[in-house]
């Protein structure tokens, strides 16, 4: 961390028993130790702070509404200095051909739709909504949409990422400019380590009291955070780790300044989140606030005050919130808003 003299002060904020994705940390904890005081360089967060195609929400309705004459569509959706995510539809029958990603693992996050996926060393799994896919590195993978639905899923890759296909394979078509080159290599494709595993269902996983963090590989990481608003609602009470409050919104109240220091920030990491189950809202600095609902997805760029929270009237919201980064949450220090 770069230590400065003048600057907006920031708390760094941990705690031992939550998990460092987990938004909405009880104030006043901290790992290893008491509350700690800090500078940090700070740029100014909003529209400025973001760049094409990132956005503060991607609505799911509007997407479908885009492509709304096609049945097989890719949208990218994020990409910045950390992370290259797609939107995806298909058709059944549509197939994702054998691969392999030699560096870096993949994430498939399922929205909609069923999709039979076949990796190397697992046994095949169909995933269906609100399911989550971890493909390791280095580990060869196909998929093919079932079911009688168009599949949609959103397709999260470490940016840089590169794609090796089967010589025995009819020879792909390159990108705009390249080559394709015939290579050779040995893999071995890793063990999954807890928490990873090949196929995580977060409905599922709520059903079952059994939520916890879904992925945590190099630099990519997903974890479901589970809220209510009503506190009566969560019936495995309060031992699971992501279970957290959800914030009400009074009918009249007046809107929320996201002018003035709120919330927390993360200095130097993005965070961004895939609305799985109910409905999340999120505060974004000179932006905002804006509801979302399942499918959606919000983003916050480094630097940028926000805060995110469930705000479904009943039953359980998740947001599966994805970094490349364990972050640590820099809360401000201004007054109560």
């Amino acid at each position: 961390m770069k230590m400065i003299h003048t600057g907006i002060a920031a708390i760094l904020l941990l705690s031992p028993t939550v998990p460092v994705l987990a938004q909405d940390d009880a104030p006043g904890s901290a790992r290893g130790g008491a509350l700690e005081y800090w500078w940090v360089d700070k740029i100014p967060g909003g529209p400025g702070a973001y760049r094409t195609p990132n956005r503060p929400i991607w609505r799911l309705a509007d997407l479908k509404q885009r492509h709304a004459s096609q049945n097989n569509w890719s949208e990218q959706i994020i990409r910045d200095d950390e992370e290259n995510v797609t939107y995806n539809s298909a058709a059944p029958g549509s197939r994702i051909t054998p691969r392999m990603h030699p560096d870096t693992p993949t994430v498939f996050v399922i929205v909609a739709g069923n999709v039979r996926f076949t990796v190397e060393g697992q046994r095949p799994v169909v995933a269906t909504g609100s399911g989550i896919v971890h493909i390791m590195k280095d580990t060869v993978y196909s998929a093919e949409v079932t079911g009688d639905q168009n599949a949609l899923w959103i397709e999260v890759n470490v940016r840089g990422y590169s794609t090796v296909y089967p010589a025995t394979d009819p020879r792909p078509q390159p990108s705009p400019g390249n080559t394709i080159a015939k290579v050779s290599f040995a893999h071995t494709p890793p063990a999954y380590t807890p928490p990873n595993q090949l196929y995580f269902n977060t409905l599922e996983a709520i059903a079952a009291c059994k939520v916890h963090v879904a992925v945590r590989d190099e630099h990519l990481i997903a974890n479901p955070a589970l809220g209510y608003v009503n506190p009566a609602d969560n019936k495995c009470g309060g031992g699971s780790l992501n279970i957290g409050s959800g914030r009400a919104q009074p009918s009249g109240a007046p809107p929320f300044n996201t002018a003035v220091p709120f919330g927390h920030l993360h200095s130097g990491a993005v965070e961004w989140w895939i609305i799985q189950v109910g409905q999340e809202s999120g505060r974004f600095e000179n932006y905002g606030e804006y509801h979302a609902t399942e499918g959606d997805v919000m983003y916050v760029p480094p630097n940028t005050w926000h805060e995110t929270t469930a705000d479904r009237p009943s039953g359980p919201s998740v947001r599966l919130a994805f970094g490349s980064y364990q972050r640590i949450s820099m809360e401000n220090t201004g007054p109560a808003e």
